[in-house]
């Protein structure tokens, strides 16, 4: 068992495990809405939910499908941030909530715009409040990022919107400062807890990394652990405490914590 594991098991009720989704509990496929748990990710997460003070997924997407895919029992926090569920009830920021009609109308502007271009293979990913431009499944990759970055800037710009980079693809979102490290950070400091880990694979799972830094210099145990691949950034891989293979190691990792705080 790892060390730091042991601090977690000491105390689960005080002990926090947040976890990204796309890359950490799936795998990554070409077409975001093929995305399922891989087995055992579920039942692994309820029982740990049993034991410890927080279990919390917070992925950038929707809070309404990861409850699709995970059930109602888990603490969601969907966009970024921007959602949050309990109880399978989903809640959206006051600050998103007054950008929900003019992402709906980026989102139908971005279809309009991708089907003119005759990008094939892109997909427009609707969030409620972000919009999702991913190239992965385009027959001429190259050129579908390109088009894409140049047609989320000119989104942006139009409707005083941000643009920010994932994995083969970007997101407009309003000029909102929603992160998974804003969750991590509530939460943890929320429930007081003395040890809190993040579990993630990418890019955009960094902010969650600068936030366990921060609960640390506050004398909160912190673990970060990296999900490798082959499209896992490397300074996430840089920061890690541990770094585990690919989703199966993840659920492995989660197997092993809910054993060592005496999960059934």
């Amino acid at each position: 068992m790892h060390e730091l594991f042991r601090r977690f098991a000491a105390a689960p009720e005080r002990a926090g495990i947040f976890l990204d989704f796309d890359g950490t509990l799936s795998e990554v496929v070409p077409v975001p809405a093929d995305a399922r748990p891989v087995p055992g990710a579920p039942g692994v997460l309820r029982r740990l939910a049993d034991s410890y003070g927080v279990v919390a997924v917070v992925s950038g997407r929707s809070a309404g499908d990861l409850i699709s895919w995970l059930g109602p029992d888990i603490e969601i926090w969907g966009t970024h941030g921007a959602e949050r569920a309990l109880d399978g009830e989903i809640s959206l920021s006051p600050e998103a909530r007054r950008y929900r009609d003019t992402m709906r109308l980026v989102r139908d502007e971005a279809r309009r715009q991708v089907s003119a271009l005759a990008l094939e293979g892109v997909v427009v990913e609707d969030k409620r409040v972000m919009v999702g431009l991913h190239w992965r499944n385009a027959r001429d990759r190259q050129r579908a990022e390109r088009e894409l970055r140049e047609l989320a800037d000119r989104l942006a710009g139009e409707h005083s919107l941000a643009v920010s980079d994932s994995k083969m693809a970007v997101e407009i979102r309003p000029p909102l400062e929603f992160s998974k490290g804003d969750a991590v950070l509530s939460r943890a400091r929320a429930e007081r807890l003395g040890a809190a880990m993040f579990i993630g694979d990418d890019l955009v799972d960094l902010p969650a990394f600068d936030a366990l830094d921060e609960l640390a210099a506050d004398g909160v145990t912190a673990m970060r652990v990296a999900v490798d691949s082959d499209e896992t950034p490397d300074e996430l891989l840089r920061r890690a405490d541990l770094v585990v293979a690919g989703p199966t190691g993840a659920v492995a990792l989660l197997e092993e914590l809910a054993v060592a705080a005496g999960s059934p």
